[in-house]
This record gives C-alpha cells, sequence and structure tokens, in this order.
C-alpha cells in the first residue's frame, strides 16, 4: 500500500503514526488498524487511543472509575460516622450533609460522562497493574469549572489566556497546530474560533477531561457537580454547573482530538507548523530538555513553539532540571530554535466561582522559531559554553570521533553505545537501539536515554575535553 510523505500530506490529522512501527494510521477510518504490525486502535467514544497498550488503558479507566467510586463510598462512610457524635449541632449537620450530597452527586455526574465511552470489553483482571497514563481522578474537574462553566469576562483566566498566547504570536498565522496537554482544551477552542485557518490537534491522557471537552466543542452541554470540601458558607456547599461551549461547536474537520502520549506525539515529524505547550513543561516530562527535541522534531523549519505557563515543577524534580526562563531560553537557543517575543505576568488561577478560592500564579509566555539547521557547536575545545549540545539534547547528530573503530571497553553498554555512533545517529536514535537490545531490562526511555548520556560523557572525547 502507498502512504504519502510527510511533504505531500496536507492535513495533520492524516500524519498520525502507530505508537509501535510508524507505520500511517488512517484516523478517519471506522476502524483504526495499522497496515505494518496489524495492531488496532480503539477509541474512547469517538476519540482515537493512540497508545501502545490502547486496551489495557481502556481497562485501566474503567477499573479506575470503579476504585474513585469505592473511595467516595468511604469518605460518606467516614462522615456519617461522625455525624453519629451526640455534639453535633444542627448546622454541622447541615454541613457534612451537603458535603455528602456533593461527593456522591459529582461521582454520578463523572460515571455518567465517561462509562457510556468504555466499550464493554475493557475489564482489566484485579492482579493486573493500574495503567499510569490513565488518570480517572476528581482532581483536575476544577478545568472544567474554569473552562466552560465561566461567564465571558474581560479579565477572566480563559480571556487572559488567550490574549496572553495572542501578545506573543503577533499576528502570525496557526496553520497546523498541535496542543500537547491540552487538557479541558478551552485555550484550543478559543484559538479554534480566533485563527479560522488553522487545523488544531489537541492531545492529552485524561479521559474525563477529553469526554468533556469533546461534548462541548460538539455543541452538546456536560452537567457537572463542583463538590466544594473546604465549606465556608453553608448554602454555597456544592453547585450544578452546565458546561457549554461559549461560541458554538468547533468545525471537526479541523479540529481533532487524539488520546497520546503528549511527550511523544505519534505523529510524523516535521508536519506542525505550531505547537502549542499550556501548564505542561513542567509538569509533563521528566526532563524539559527531552521535550524540546520532542518539539524540534514535530515541527517544519520555520515552526512555532508557544508556550503558557508557570514554571512550577514537580517536588521531587531535580533542583539541577528545574530551569528558569533564562535558562530555558538558554536550551531553546542551543537546540535549534530563535526565540521571537515573550513575557511574564501574575494572573489569577483556578479561582472557584463557587467559594472564591484559588491562587495567583506567575506565568511565562514565549513564541520560538525552529531554525532550518542546528546551531553551530562551540569550539571543541572550550568548557566555556557547557556539554555539547548532542548530549544533551536527543535530537542533534553525536559526530564520530578519531579511534573510535578501534575503541575498546570492559564495559558492554559503553562497547555496544560507541559502535553505534556513524555522524547521523542522535542521544535518542542510540537510545532506542539499546532499548531493542534490552527489550526486558524494565527500564523507561527516560532511564535509558539518561543511561546513554551518561556512557556517551564517559567515552566521547568532545565531553571529556570539556571536564
Amino acid at each position: 500500500m502507498h502512504h504519502p510523505t510527510s511533504e505531500q500530506l496536507t492535513s495533520l490529522i492524516d500524519a498520525a503514526r502507530c505508537p509501535h512501527c510508524a507505520t500511517r494510521l488512517d484516523l478517519r477510518a471506522p476502524e483504526i488498524a495499522c497496515s505494518g504490525c496489524a495492531r488496532t486502535y480503539p477509541r474512547l467514544g469517538d476519540i482515537p487511543i493512540l497508545l501502545a497498550d490502547p486496551k489495557a488503558y481502556l481497562a485501566s479507566c474503567r477499573r479506575r472509575l470503579t476504585l474513585l467510586e469505592h473511595e467516595v463510598r468511604k469518605t460518606v462512610r467516614k462522615v456519617e460516622e461522625e455525624l453519629r457524635g451526640a455534639d453535633v449541632l444542627p448546622l454541622t449537620r447541615a454541613r457534612c450533609r451537603a458535603v455528602i450530597e456533593a461527593i456522591q452527586g459529582q461521582m454520578a455526574d463523572v460515571r455518567t460522562l465517561l462509562e457510556p465511552l468504555l466499550p464493554a470489553g475493557a475489564q482489566e483482571g484485579p492482579g493486573h497493574p493500574l495503567a499510569e497514563d490513565a488518570p480517572v481522578t476528581l482532581e483536575y474537574l476544577p478545568y472544567l469549572y474554569r473552562d466552560w462553566a465561566s461567564p465571558p469576562e474581560p479579565k477572566g483566566e480563559n480571556e487572559r489566556a488567550l490574549a496572553t498566547v495572542e501578545a506573543v504570536i503577533d499576528g502570525r498565522a496557526l496553520g497546523r497546530t498541535m496542543v500537547l496537554g491540552a487538557g479541558a482544551c478551552r485555550l484550543a477552542y478559543d484559538l479554534h474560533r480566533r485563527h479560522r485557518e488553522a487545523e488544531i490537534v489537541v492531545i492529552d491522557l485524561d479521559p474525563i477531561l477529553f469526554a468533556a471537552a469533546r461534548a462541548v466543542t460538539r455543541g452538546d452541554p456536560v452537567s457537572i457537580r463542583e463538590a466544594n470540601w473546604e465549606i465556608c458558607e453553608v448554602e454555597h456547599g456544592w453547585r450544578q454547573w452546565v458546561l457549554a461551549a461559549p461560541d458554538g461547536p468547533v468545525d471537526n474537520d479541523r479540529f481533532h482530538f487524539v488520546l497520546a502520549d503528549g511527550l511523544e506525539p505519534p505523529f510524523a515529524p516535521g508536519m506542525a507548523d505550531t505547537v502549542v505547550t499550556p501548564w505542561f513543561i513542567d509538569q509533563g516530562p521528566d526532563d524539559v530538555r527531552d521535550l524540546i527535541s520532542t518539539l524540534h522534531r514535530l515541527l517544519r523549519p520555520g515552526g512555532v513553539w508557544l508556550n503558557l505557563g508557570p514554571l512550577r515543577y514537580e517536588p521531587e524534580a531535580p533542583i539541577a532540571l528545574r530551569f528558569a526562563r533564562e535558562e530555558l531560553f538558554d536550551l531553546a537557543a542551543r537546540s535549534g530554535f530563535r526565540l521571537d517575543r515573550w513575557r511574564t505576568e501574575v494572573v489569577p488561577y483556578l479561582v472557584s466561582r463557587l467559594n472564591g478560592r484559588g491562587r495567583m500564579e506567575w506565568v511565562l509566555a514565549f513564541s520560538a522559531t525552529r531554525l532550518e539547521a542546528p546551531p553551530d557547536p562551540p569550539h571543541a575545545d572550550s568548557s566555556e559554553d557547557g556539554p555539547p549540545s548532542w548530549l544533551v539534547f536527543g535530537h542533534l547528530p553525536i559526530p564520530t570521533f578519531p579511534g573510535q573503530s578501534v575503541f575498546w571497553s570492559a564495559v558492554p553498554v559503553f562497547q555496544m553505545v560507541v559502535s553505534t555512533i556513524d555522524g547521523r545517529r542522535t542521544l535518542d536514535d542510540v537510545a532506542r537501539l539499546v532499548a531493542e537490545r534490552a527489550r526486558r531490562s524494565g527500564l523507561s526511555m527516560s532511564q535509558i536515554r539518561s543511561a546513554v548520556r551518561q556512557c556517551l560523557a564517559e567515552v566521547h572525547p568532545e565531553c571529556r575535553k570539556r571536564e
């Protein structure tokens, strides 16, 4: 079967690839099947699931939904036990009853939203581990309330986010656009309404947020409760919201949902004109440098990376990887991006209309253009400019070195890594080759990439000269 090349493709959705063998997938077909490896890819409702094990993802979604209901029942029993106390006042009893009603109703709303989209066969045995990429949780529901229940306001969170991104876009057309970690999808929706020419593909792993966002952007309102655990006033214990798209449904030919890993989107390289990372770079990747390489791969030369969000890393992130703005811009420049425009501001974040609680957050917005060629490497004898860029990033070719053909090491992995260097392969290429030869190692690609980086730092002369 003949498949068009990346240059021949005009639609971003037609650039979808099999997560296993990278063969082109037809996401418009009734059944998504890979002609290369014969794997099939189901849907959550009508949303394609492009993951290495989509059946395990669906099974974990169902199991996590069941576990979530179990946790809600435990909480209800605990509150009811507290209400048996002889010293409970009537108003306290009313507040606790409001908590019970709220969490039970919220759970029922979530099940009503998600369960009909799960295939009947999506079952998982109790002994199987839960898939980490199936985040069925109530934790992220506030994004739905903010994105789709808030009325239009000149200084509202959604409006400010769009205005900030538009300021760094500076009038450029978006073209074929990916939004990684799209969440509840309001920013993607607003960009779609503002940029009529753009084709937008939203990517995330959260089934609840995507199920709601898909319904809302299709023109189907969603009813869901906001439960207020910290009740300030008894009368404001919970509220039923109707989520709706403020400017009508999206154009289904230009706005596409895909459940996939935003750190490794299964799409042909060089197909995106724009990649947007909203509140993602500090939460999604273990190492932002690896994500930068992914963005470089996805974008065509001249394509634009748009970012919005805080640099608020997870507490367990190593201090050395909690990059500040200046470091992030330095990394972008070293990897082959030109910084265009940027701004910072302090904005309200997830302020509840039910109880008024939320926080103020510092955010960074910028646009950066992917250059045609990687930056010139610093002089090989210089240690002032840091490690070579090909060691830092996964998309730049690793240079060969004198004496490589006779290199020998008693450490097998050193020998393996050096044998793969041919002047064209990158850190990511070598990591994939190592992963293929060590399939049963139990290591993630991130761990394998780190191990390869350490090997190169130990054996490559360019690295040793900079010590």
